[in-house]
């Protein structure tokens, strides 16, 4: 039988698993280039909440792609991604 604190660290490496996959896909869901910031698990509602921010050069990126036109951003873009249950 598994103590308590071998669970907690298979939940551990499981979330850290998660993260690492969000890290490296999140940014290829954009046509310009971005950072994921955050990362954070919510047990309450067991779902990821992942922060993703322009790169200095995504600016530059929209602006050309779409003509020259000047870009604004002033934020960063809040993604919650909720687990589905496989049981």
């Amino acid at each position: 039988m598994a103590s308590l604190n071998d669970e907690m660290a298979d939940v551990q490496t499981e979330i850290d698993e998660v993260r690492a996959c969000l890290r490296e896909e999140v940014p290829q869901l954009f046509d310009f280039d971005v950072v994921v910031g955050t990362i954070d698990y919510n047990t309450n509602n067991n779902s990821v909440t992942v922060t993703v921010e322009p790169s200095s050069e995504a600016r530059t990126q929209l602006s050309e792609r779409f003509g020259g036109v000047r870009v604004k951003m002033d934020d960063q873009m809040r993604f919650e991604f909720q687990f589905a249950s496989n049981g």
